[in-house]
């Protein structure tokens, strides 16, 4: 069985996380907790995260329930984070679906395939 896996490398104006594991509502929660916990320590609410979860698609209302507790647990801390799915095969509807609870909620947040692009974003 693969296990959830995450990296949080500090660079100079933001975190860079990678994720791996199950593509499960529970990883998700792991993952935005993990997250939330880093940027909290380390002072830096922008976020760059490579997403490399496997496994079926979430439904809508798991993706929705799981992104709309981590978005709340994070309002107010002044997060801002690009999502990059590097794999083509993968679809980025759930990371949309999760970009636009985040954005409701408060959280700017952008998806995208490619790390340059996600950075320039999260930058600017």
């Amino acid at each position: 069985m693969d296990s959830y896996r995450i990296t949080i490398e500090p660079r100079a104006r933001y975190l860079h996380v990678q994720v791996s594991g199950p593509n499960t509502v529970q990883t998700i929660e792991r993952y935005a907790a993990d997250i939330r916990d880093a940027c909290v320590a380390h002072g830096v609410f922008k976020v760059l995260v490579v997403v490399r979860l496997h496994g079926p698609a979430l439904s809508m209302l798991d993706v929705y329930k799981a992104v709309s507790i981590a978005s709340d647990a994070a309002a107010g801390l002044g997060i801002r984070a690009a999502y990059v799915e590097p794999n083509p095969e993968r679809s980025t509807d759930n990371l949309q679906i999760g970009e636009s609870v985040a954005r409701t909620r408060g959280i700017p947040t952008q998806t995208f395939r490619d790390e340059a692009e996600a950075e320039a974003w999260l930058l600017e």
